[in-house]
Formats: C-alpha cells, sequence, structure tokens
C-alpha cells in the first residue's frame, strides 16, 4: 500500500459493548473478570480504561500546580533534570576519589557515595576529595544509615562552601526500626544537635531523610510504603516544631527516598500519587506552595534482584528505572545487576550508570512532561493508590503515629503477611521470576556466600554532637566515628531478597555435588513426544529450579519399556509424564512394575488425577505429584533430600 493510501485510512468507532463482545468470544464463554488482575495493593488492574474511569477523580490539568501529581514544576525535567545518584561503594578514600571521579567522567552528575562503607582514609582525605571535585557544581547525595552523626561531623570539619548543595541524611524512623530500636530523647537530641549545625553550616544541603527501602524490603506495598513516608512526615513536623523550627523549615529538608519495585504502572503511579496526598497533608500544615516541593528520590529495588540467572537483573533495574523517572524523581539510584552476590563488578557499575543516561540521552524522557499523563490507566490507579493510601495514613496517626505502630508490633506484623504472600505467589508461580523460579539456568556458577566484606565498628558513647566534632583528628577514621545510640528495644523489621528461598534451594544443590551427589530425574514419557511433552517440559523447568537435571526415557509405548528405562539409568528419582488418556491405559499397575525394577526408588507423577485414581495410583506405590500451583519450595526441598540420603549413605 502506498503512503499516500495509508494516510487516507481511517478506522471505524468500536464501542465498549462491541469490545466486550469480542472480548468475551475470545475467552471461550469465561467472563471477561478472567482478565482483571489483582495488585498487592488490593487493587483490581482491568484490561480496558475509558474515559469514565478518570470523570470522578480530580486529576491536575497542568504540571507545577496544585496538587502537584503531575509534578513540581511546570516544565518537569527541563526546567530540573533529574540527576543521577548512583552510590561509590568504597572501603578507602583512595578507592572512593577513584570510583567518584570516573563515575564524574563518564557522566554522572552527583557526588553520590555511602559513608557506612569507609573503614579506611581519615576524614580530612574525603573532604579534600570533595573540594577538588568541585561539590559546587555537583550535588551531594549521601544516604547514610548508621553514620549520620559521623558524617554530619565530618561535613562540619570539612569546611566545604555554605553554598555546597545536595543530600546527606539518614532515615531516623525506618533506619532503627530495621535494627529493632526506637530512639529515645537521647538518641533524638543528638540527631537534633547535628540536624541545627548543618542547617546553619549547609543551609541548602537536606539532611531530613524519609527512606522507605526498608518497608519496601520488608514486604511492604505501595499504599503502605506511601502512607508511612507520610506517617514519618508528621513524626519530623511534630518533634521539629516542637523543638522551635516552622513547618516550612522542616518540609524544606525533606527528601522522600523510596525503592521502585517491578509492577512498572503501579511504581509510576505510586511517585504520582505521593506527591497529590504529600500536598494535601502539607495544607493541614499550613506549608507554603514552594516549601511543598520536597525532593523525591528513588532507587531501584534490591527487594527484587536474584543472585541467579543474574544478568536478568539488568532488565528489572531498567524497567524499574524507567518507572521512576516516568513518576518524576529528582535523584535516581540503581543498583548494579551483580550487587546481591556481594561482589560489585567494575561492569555492573557501569551498565547501573548507562541505564539513566540511555533513558535521557536515547529515550530523551527528560524533553516530555509528566508522559503518562492522561492516561485513563494510569490516572485511574493514581487516584486509587493515593486514597488507599491515605486512609491507611488515618488509620496509623489514629493508633498514635508510626512510633507507636512499630512498637506494638502492628507494622512488623502486617508485613511479614505481606511477605508470606509474595514468597508464596513465586512459590506457586502464581508470580514469575526469571531464571529463579521458572527458566533456570542450571550451568550458571554460583557465589559461595555473601562476599561483603563486613567493616567492624568501633562504638563510641558521646554526650553531645559537638563534642563529637571536637574529637575528630586527621587520623579519625569515618568508621571508628560510629555511634551506638540509646533506643528502645522493638521487634525488628524483618527484610530479605524475594528470590533468597530459591538461592538456598540451589546451593543445597551444590553442596550435595560437591560431596559426590548426582541431582538427576528420570522423566517417562508415556506415548509419543508430542502427547508427553507439555507436561515433560514444566516438570524439567520445576527441577531445574532446585538444581536438578533431568534424564528422559524417549516414547514409551509400554510397561516394559518404562521399567527397562528405570533399570538403566540407575537413578532415585522418576517422573511420570503423559496425558491424562495415557494415565488411564498405563493404569496404577504402571507404578508397582517400576517399583519393583529397582533399587528403591521415588515416583511421582506430572499433572493431578481425581481422587479416586489418585487413591488408587498411591497405592500402588506412587509418592506423589508435579503440578502447576503447587509450592515448589517444599515439593523441591523435600526431592533433594533423596540425594542427601545417598549422600549420608556413601
Amino acid at each position: 500500500m502506498k503512503v499516500e493510501e495509508m494516510k487516507s485510512q481511517s478506522f471505524a468507532d468500536v464501542s465498549f459493548d462491541q469490545w466486550k463482545e469480542t472480548a468475551e468470544a475470545s475467552l471461550k464463554g469465561k467472563p471477561l473478570s478472567r482478565l482483571h488482575t489483582q495488585t498487592y495493593e488490593n487493587i483490581t488492574l482491568k484490561p480496558l480504561y475509558l474515559p469514565e474511569d478518570v470523570e470522578s477523580n480530580e486529576v491536575d490539568q497542568h504540571p507545577g500546580e496544585l496538587y502537584f501529581t503531575r509534578g513540581f514544576h511546570k516544565g518537569g525535567y527541563l526546567q530540573k533534570p533529574w540527576r543521577m545518584a548512583n552510590a561509590a561503594v568504597s572501603s578507602s578514600a583512595s578507592e572512593l576519589k577513584e570510583k567518584l571521579k570516573k563515575a564524574l567522567d563518564a557522566g554522572q552528575d552527583t557526588l553520590a557515595f555511602s559513608a557506612d562503607d569507609l573503614a579506611e582514609g581519615t576524614y580530612s582525605e574525603v573532604a579534600d576529595i570533595l573540594t577538588n571535585l568541585n561539590n559546587e557544581q555537583y550535588p551531594l547525595y549521601i544516604k547514610t544509615k548508621d553514620h549520620f552523626l559521623a558524617a554530619a561531623a565530618f561535613l562540619q570539619k570539612a569546611g566545604l562552601s555554605n553554598e555546597t548543595i545536595g543530600v546527606l541524611g539518614s532515615d531516623v524512623v525506618s533506619n532503627y526500626a530495621s535494627k529493632g530500636i526506637v530512639l529515645n530523647e537521647k538518641g533524638l537530641n543528638l540527631q537534633l544537635e547535628a540536624l541545627e549545625e548543618l542547617k546553619r553550616t549547609y543551609p541548602n544541603v537536606k539532611t531530613l531523610l524519609v527512606d522507605t527501602t526498608p518497608y519496601h524490603s520488608a514486604g511492604g506495598n505501595a499504599v503502605q510504603e506511601i502512607a508511612l513516608a507520610l506517617s514519618e512526615a508528621v513524626f519530623y513536623l511534630e518533634w521539629l516544631t516542637d523543638k522551635g523550627w516552622t513547618a516550612d523549615e522542616v518540609s524544606s529538608k525533606l527528601v522522600f527516598h523510596f525503592a521502585v519495585g517491578s509492577q512498572f504502572f503501579i511504581e509510576t503511579a505510586k511517585i504520582r500519587a505521593f506527591r497529590k496526598i504529600w500536598t494535601t497533608l502539607c495544607q493541614a500544615y499550613g506549608i507554603s506552595e514552594e516549601a511543598m516541593k520536597v525532593t523525591i528520590s528513588a532507587e531501584t529495588s534490591e527487594f527484587t534482584l536474584s543472585q541467579l540467572d543474574r544478568h536478568v537483573n539488568i532488565l528489572r533495574t531498567g524497567s524499574q528505572a524507567f518507572s521512576a523517572v516516568l513518576g518524576g524523581v529528582e535523584y535516581l539510584q540503581v543498583t548494579p545487576f551483580d550487587r546481591p552476590t556481594g561482589s560489585e563488578s567494575v561492569l555492573g557499575a557501569r551498565i547501573a550508570r548507562n541505564i539513566p543516561m540511555l533513558l535521557r540521552s536515547e529515550s530523551h524522557l527528560e524533553k516530555v512532561v509528566d508522559p503518562a499523563g492522561g492516561s485513563y490507566f494510569v490516572e485511574s490507579i493514581t487516584e486509587e493508590i493515593g486514597k488507599n493510601a491515605w486512609s491507611y495514613f488515618l488509620s496509623i496517626e489514629d493508633k498514635g503515629g508510626i512510633l507507636s505502630a512499630l512498637k506494638d508490633g502492628t507494622l512488623q506484623n502486617e508485613f511479614a503477611d505481606m511477605m508470606k504472600k509474595r514468597m508464596n505467589d513465586l512459590a506457586t508461580r502464581k508470580k514469575s521470576m526469571i531464571g529463579t523460579n521458572v527458566y533456570a539456568d542450571l550451568g550458571e556458577t554460583l557465589p559461595e556466600a555473601d562476599q561483603v566484606n563486613a567493616v567492624s565498628l568501633a562504638n563510641k558513647e558521646i554526650d553531645s554532637f559537638a563534642s563529637l566534632v571536637n574529637q575528630i583528628t586527621d587520623e579519625t577514621t569515618i568508621a571508628s566515628l560510629h555511634v551506638k545510640e540509646s533506643g528502645e528495644a522493638i521487634s525488628p523489621l524483618q527484610t530479605s531478597r524475594l528470590s533468597e528461598p530459591f538461592e538456598q534451594l540451589r546451593k543445597e544443590a551444590k553442596r550435595i555435588e560437591a560431596k559426590g551427589g548426582t541431582l538427576k530425574a528420570g522423566l517417562i514419557g508415556l506415548g509419543k513426544l508430542k502427547e508427553y511433552k507439555p507436561r515433560a517440559d514444566f516438570v524439567a523447568g520445576v527441577l531445574s529450579t532446585g538444581g536438578i537435571s533431568v534424564e528422559s526415557s524417549g516414547d514409551c509405548q509400554t510397561v516394559e519399556e518404562a521399567v527397562q528405562f528405570v533399570k538403566e539409568s540407575g537413578l532415585s528419582y522418576f517422573c511420570i509424564c503423559g496425558k491424562d488418556e495415557a494415565y488411564a491405559e498405563f493404569g496404577p499397575e504402571l507404578v508397582a512394575e517400576l517399583k519393583q525394577a529397582s533399587k528403591p526408588i521415588k515416583v511421582d507423577l506430572a499433572g493431578r488425577l481425581g481422587e479416586e485414581s489418585d487413591g488408587k495410583w498411591h497405592e500402588a506405590g506412587l509418592d506423589g505429584h508435579l503440578f502447576a500451583g503447587q509450592n515448589l519450595l517444599e515439593k523441591l526441598s523435600s526431592l533433594q533430600s533423596i540425594w542427601k540420603g545417598e549422600e549420608s549413605n556413601e
């Protein structure tokens, strides 16, 4: 067709009823609700969204205007580009200098590093690095955990320009909650003293960090993350205004940091929804419109990364970074794909740095203001997430606020329930993680163990922040400035990565093999290849996630052929694969013959049978089943015990 003819083509309008009729026909009698998806936020996603899905919502029409759903700035990233803030992880000042210089030369535009990992090098060396790398051109982005007071003291001694901009902060709520502590008055007073000194000497550095990544890594969903971000903001507002700060001063120092997970549009909507309900909270506190424009930063989720088939992590972090940019962030951190292995490589750091560059320079995302705006789907879920988060936030406040909810264990229990659901969805393959619970690569080399070098940190009790500053000498290391805070013990947040149970399965398989075991299963195919292949492929895929390889019998047309395969293979475990008709034809007698053919063996059946037939097969000696929806972690752990038993008998 010629271009001119293509331009003249038109498409007839299609009504929703016509679409629905076509969709239901394709479902062959099943209801349209089969296309609905339930999220962890208890939101039902539909296959099609229409104008009426947003007509009842108050959708911001212009970026830079209340309620800032579409962004804090009228020009979006054209007015204020997002910053690439991948943190350099270094154990010494010399290594830090090398990594920061390399990152800046390669295009990064933020001096970002982890103060918690600096075990060597004096504060003066690090200060010189920041001065020499021109921190007035490049903002600081130092997200501390245990070392906020130490880093603040080091910055006080560094004597950088009072025009220095950026972020230096630690979340005094979520960070300590992950360790099982709620700071008491003494600990909070030390934090306050440091905050006030930094406000005086570095007025343009933001120091109040609300970091929701511990909640994310404990299993929290988007609604919970937003609500807890608001609850922490209320804590800061109440605490500091009681100490003489104005609400505007508190807001102007706030940085909200989110982890961005794998639900692409949900994560974009999470950031957009947060801005709207944050603005609502600000109005209640009388915060000025300009002070409402807080800094929002994001990191790609380490919670969703896997040690298994780790290059797939590149796809995960790329998608998550894309989602964060669409939502609208000021600072973006991309996690290197190999960080879960404990040995972060030069390649990992390079790819992590290049992902936001690709989004900026090749996808041109900085040239479109709120590219997700106007989508019926995105606007609808943004509104729904925001409403649910606001309700959840109010329920926390009604119970006394976030500290009360942490002290009585309410939040920890809710996160534990959500984590259990997420883990169960992976274990039953309701959710897929490529290379981990599906399409496992048996040939990959697994890390022996987490190789992260834990730094032994000294504890130094101090009476005040000023005394800590005065104790610093040129020989003092960052690590030695770790200060042991006083706080009330609580149940800690239980954080982990989703893939860890499957990683443990694979590592256990490697351990068994290292001791001489051979994790191999025999697949008995009944009938012709095309008949048993679907179930055989399913079984092979399931077993591979537990580190178990397979050997196929080929076509077995008779019981005798199946028995011969069992005898010749010499394996300990077999799974029968075939169509239901083949199971009926061969009958349970097949299992009895197999059990008599060789040394004690275990025999499973692919798929499930009716209750009556299943009973007969088990009476004949069938040990179990492999089927869709089964808890694979439990099944594979049980199967590995077969080879553990062999190992113990050697």
